[in-house]
C-alpha cells in the first residue's frame, strides 16, 4: 500500500498514548492526515514524534470537516470520547471495550446509528483467520472447541482489571470462528487476585462446542496461544509471531503439519479497513451489537469473580 493511497482522508485520533502511538504511525503511513488530541506532555510528545499533522487539547477543538474517528484513549475513558463524537455524526473506530460496564454499553448500542465499530485487532490476524477458514471448510470434521490462552506479567492498562483488558482479545476470536458460547463458569485465580486473571470455561451444548480460557496479567512469560479441537484433528495458532499455524491429525502416521500465513500486521489491516469503509466499502468487523455480545460475556465472568462491574 502506498502512502498516498489514502491522501485524500482526515482523521481524527482521540490519544496518543502507548498503544495510540502505533496507531498514527500506521495512520501516516497509509497517507492521512492526522490531527491527534493529546492532553499529556508524554501524548503531546508521541504525536509530534509519529507526525501528527495538528494536535489539540479537546474534542471539541477539532476540525469539523474530519472523515472519520479512532479512539485510543485509557479505556475508562472510551464511552465519554464516544459520546463527545456521535453528535458529529461521522464514523467512529474506538479501541476495545467500548465501556466497562454492560449497562452503558446497552445504551450505548441503541444510540449508535450505525456509526460506532470497535478495534479487535485479532479478528485482523492472519493465523486467526487461517483457523476459521479451516472450521469453516469441515477439512478435520465440525468444530468441537476452543483452549485459548493469554498470560503475562505485569498491568499494561492500569484503569481496568484482566477481565476488560484481555479477555476481550480471545471473545473475539472465538465469535470470528462462528458464534459466541454462553459463560458457565469463571474459576478464581490460582495464581493471585481474580482481578489480574481467571480461568473460564463457555459451553454450547445445543452444537456441543466447548471453550477453555486462561487469562493472567501475574503468569511470568508472554502466552499467546489459539487451539482449535475437530472431529478428526487439532490446529493451533502458538503465538502472535507465528510463522504458520500447525496442523495435527488424529490417528495419523504423520508429523504435524505447520501452514504458512502471511507475516501482516493485524493494525494496519484493520486501519484499511475503516479507511476504506469511509471511502464505501464494507464496514469494518466487530459492530457495537457485536460488542454487546462480548460485553455480556465479559460481564458474567466478572459477576461470577466478584460480584459485577467492580
Amino acid at each position: 500500500m502506498s502512502p498516498s493511497s489514502y491522501s485524500g482522508l482526515h482523521i481524527g485520533l482521540v490519544g496518543c498514548g502507548n498503544w495510540g502511538r502505533n496507531i498514527l504511525r500506521d495512520l501516516k503511513q497509509l497517507g492521512v492526515t492526522a490531527s491527534v488530541v493529546a492532553c499529556s506532555e508524554a501524548s503531546i510528545a508521541n504525536a509530534i514524534a509519529y507526525g501528527a499533522d495538528n494536535i489539540v487539547a479537546s474534542i471539541e477543538a477539532m476540525d469539523t470537516a474530519i472523515d472519520g474517528y479512532v479512539i485510543a484513549s485509557i479505556t475508562t475513558a472510551h464511552l465519554e470520547n464516544i459520546h463527545a463524537l456521535l453528535p458529529r455524526r461521522r464514523p467512529i473506530y474506538t479501541e476495545k471495550p467500548a465501556g466497562t460496564k454492560l449497562d452503558e454499553v446497552e445504551k450505548l448500542a441503541s444510540e449508535a446509528n450505525g456509526l460506532i465499530h470497535v478495534m479487535h485487532k485479532w479478528r485482523y490476524h492472519p493465523g486467526v483467520n487461517a483457523l476459521a477458514a479451516l472450521a469453516q471448510s469441515e477439512e478435520l470434521g465440525k468444530m468441537k472447541g476452543l483452549r485459548l490462552q493469554r498470560t503475562n506479567w505485569g498491568k499494561q492498562h492500569k484503569d481496568v482489571d484482566c477481565a476488560l483488558h484481555l479477555l476481550p482479545h480471545d471473545l473475539s476470536i472465538i465469535l470470528h470462528m462462528g458464534y459466541l458460547p454462553s459463560v458457565d463458569t469463571a474459576i478464581p485465580n490460582p495464581l493471585g487476585d481474580s482481578h489480574y486473571g481467571f480461568v473460564a470455561t463457555l459451553s454450547d451444548l445445543e452444537r456441543d462446542i466447548y471453550v477453555t480460557l486462561d487469562v493472567n496479567h501475574i503468569s511470568p512469560g508472554n502466552v499467546r496461544s489459539c487451539a482449535v479441537g475437530f472431529e478428526n484433528g487439532v490446529a493451533a495458532l502458538t503465538g502472535s509471531s507465528a510463522e504458520g499455524i500447525t496442523v495435527c491429525r488424529f490417528n495419523a502416521d504423520q508429523p504435524p503439519e505447520v501452514r504458512p500465513i502471511p507475516q501482516e500486521l493485524p493494525l494496519v489491516k484493520q486501519l484499511q479497513m475503516f479507511l476504506n469503509y469511509l471511502r464505501g466499502g464494507p464496514p469494518p468487523l466487530s459492530s457495537i451489537e457485536e460488542e454487546l455480545l462480548i460485553m455480556r460475556r465479559i460481564s458474567a465472568v466478572r459477576t461470577q469473580l466478584y460480584g459485577g462491574d467492580s
